[in-house]
This record gives structure tokens, C-alpha cells and sequence, in this order.
């Protein structure tokens, strides 16, 4: 009778302890589970699997690329924040659409703020503070870290990566053919100009010249049909070319970017620097007065628009009136 006793007070403290360690495992908040089979599931640039119920009916922007291309992607009204930038009329080709979303947020936000929005899912460039990602994953919400676009085939594949995780991959396809049909119409204004004929560009900013394998400029040179005269040097990774280098190629053309970052700083003060700076004063783009400050939210741009910086180019190195 006794050994049943103690077996039935043994049952009773096992429990007390299954108990115990299910109520400290729920002190600790885990990732939700989705309530039901997902529709799809994706897999995000950090190896993060994200599943989808259903399409989602409240996105955030956190990045001014995300920005424009959710705008030609999806109805606004699924769009719940965009970005600040998106208003700025220097950096963004989206100022009239994005009024009609009303929210705005900023990568560097209190998490808070994010978590307010009450997001199906955050969108977020993989640049983006490795501590904020967690931040926000650690507060259960849905984040998407996808791959930054670094030139036009990224481009591409990003706003088909966007369009699978929003659920509109015709909407993707649509985009793309637009931006095939805008080139193709460049190319058709343009006719076939001789490689020897085209003119040598480079693009400077405060820095000076940099020059990458991979950056989107050489894409947008390309369809313009002009050369990026730092090419010529064969770098095969990022560098901030020489002064020296610059006055021995002898371009064209300076190409420079007409938005600055600061209220503190004149537009045109690079191109002025660069038309008295002695050390350039032999370089064809100084003496026929070739510095081409051109539209930033074309030039630097990460989104569909990047198709526009090589009209902006074309017009400007050859003179052209080019239809839109």
C-alpha cells in the first residue's frame, strides 16, 4: 500500500514539474507559427524561411528601391508605410504616387514604431544593421531581407524576387517589359553608333572617380551608348581612381550626380570645383565644358527608373532630342 502511495506522490511531482517547465517555456515569446498551410514560402537573403498565408494586404518599405517598385507592383492600399526619401523629389521618381499611402518610416526607426504599423510583411535591404533584422524578428514580426541590386540584371532579378513575395509575379513581368520597351526604344532613337564613335565618360563625385566591375553605371553607359573611360583600366574590385589616371584617359565628359544630401552644400559646387581645378585643366570634359550634372533619382537609382539615367546621358553627351 505503501509503495502505491509513493508511486501516485512521484505521478503528482512529475507533473508539477512538466507544468513548471511548460509555464517557463512560455515565459519566453517564440516565433509564430502560421495558423494553417501557407500559401507560399520564400526564402530571403539571410536563408530566412518566410511563409505566407495569404498575399500581403499590409506592406512596409524600408528601403526608397523597395519604395518605387511596390508602387508599380501592388495596389496602394495594401501599401501601409514607405520610406521619407520617397517625397524627396531629388532621389525619387515616386513623389505623386507615393501620396497616396500615408505612412512614413525610416530605416534607422525605434522598432516600436515599426511594430505599430502592424506590417504582413517588412521588406528590408540585406545593408540593414544585422542588431535591427533581429530587433524585429525577436518582436515576431514578418521580415523580408532581400538582396540589394547592385546594376541592371540585379535590378531584375530584384523586382522579381519582390513581386513572388508580394504575390504578384505578373505585375514583375509587366514591369520588365517596360523597362525592355523603354531600351528598346533608346536603342532605336539612338541607331548604332560606332564604338569609335561613342564618347568617353566619367562619373565623379565629391571624392572623386570611382569605378566598379558591377556598378550600375556601366549598364547605364551601355544604353546610352557611351564608354565609361574607366573601364579602360581593368579594375576587378571597387577602388576610387587617381587624378593621374583621370588626366591620362582624357574623357569626353564628366558625368555627376545633381542631388546632394545635405542643405549645407550647393548643387553645382563639384562642377565648379572641377572647372577650376588646374589639375584638370588639359581634360577635353574642362575645356568643352562637358561636366553633366544629371538627375540622381535616374542616375543613382536601384528600381525601374534606372533605365531613364541612360536617356539622361544619351541627351546630354550627344546633344540629342530624344522622344519619351
Amino acid at each position: 500500500m505503501l509503495s502505491i502511495v509513493k508511486q501516485k506522490r512521484f505521478f503528482l511531482l512529475a507533473m508539477l514539474c512538466c507544468l513548471c517547465v511548460l509555464c517557463l517555456g512560455c515565459s519566453k515569446p517564440k516565433l509564430a507559427e502560421p495558423e494553417g498551410k501557407p500559401l507560399y514560402t520564400l526564402t530571403d537573403s539571410t536563408g530566412t524561411k518566410v511563409s505566407f498565408l495569404r498575399k500581403p494586404q499590409r506592406i512596409v518599405s524600408l528601403s526608397i528601391s523597395t519604395d518605387e517598385i511596390l508602387l508599380d507592383l501592388v495596389d496602394h492600399k495594401r501599401i501601409v508605410a514607405l520610406t521619407t526619401y520617397v517625397d524627396d523629389e531629388g532621389i525619387s521618381n515616386a513623389v505623386e504616387q507615393a501620396k497616396a499611402v500615408k505612412g512614413r518610416v525610416q530605416l534607422g526607426s525605434n522598432p516600436e514604431a515599426i511594430l505599430a504599423l502592424k506590417a504582413d510583411v517588412i521588406l528590408l535591404p540585406d545593408f540593414t544593421n544585422a542588431d535591427t533584422i533581429q530587433s524585429l524578428r525577436d518582436m515576431q514580426q514578418p521580415v523580408y531581407v532581400y538582396k540589394t541590386p547592385y546594376n541592371l540584371a540585379a535590378v531584375r532579378a530584384c523586382i522579381q524576387e519582390l513581386g513572388q513575395v508580394v504575390g504578384e509575379k505578373e505585375a514583375a513581368s509587366q514591369i520588365l517589359a517596360k523597362m525592355d520597351a523603354r531600351l528598346n526604344k533608346l536603342r532605336q532613337q539612338l541607331g548604332n553608333i560606332p564604338p569609335a564613335q561613342r564618347k568617353q565618360v566619367v562619373f565623379m563625385g565629391d571624392k572623386g572617380a570611382y569605378y566598379s566591375p558591377e556598378h550600375s553605371f556601366n549598364d547605364i553607359c551601355k544604353y546610352a551608348q557611351v564608354h565609361n573611360a574607366l573601364a579602360q583600366l581593368h579594375f576587378t574590385k571597387p577602388v576610387t581612381v587617381a587624378q593621374e589616371e583621370i588626366v591620362r584617359l582624357n574623357p569626353d565628359a564628366f558625368i555627376l550626380s545633381g542631388w546632394v544630401d545635405s542643405t549645407d552644400q550647393e548643387p553645382n559646387a563639384l562642377a565648379h570645383n572641377l572647372r577650376h581645378d588646374a589639375s584638370y585643366a588639359s581634360v577635353k570634359a574642362v575645356q568643352n565644358n562637358a561636366i553633366y550634372p544629371l538627375p540622381a533619382k535616374h542616375l543613382l537609382c536601384l528600381s525601374q527608373y534606372i533605365v531613364e539615367a541612360s536617356y539622361d546621358l544619351a541627351r546630354a553627351v550627344y546633344g540629342k532630342e530624344l522622344e519619351n
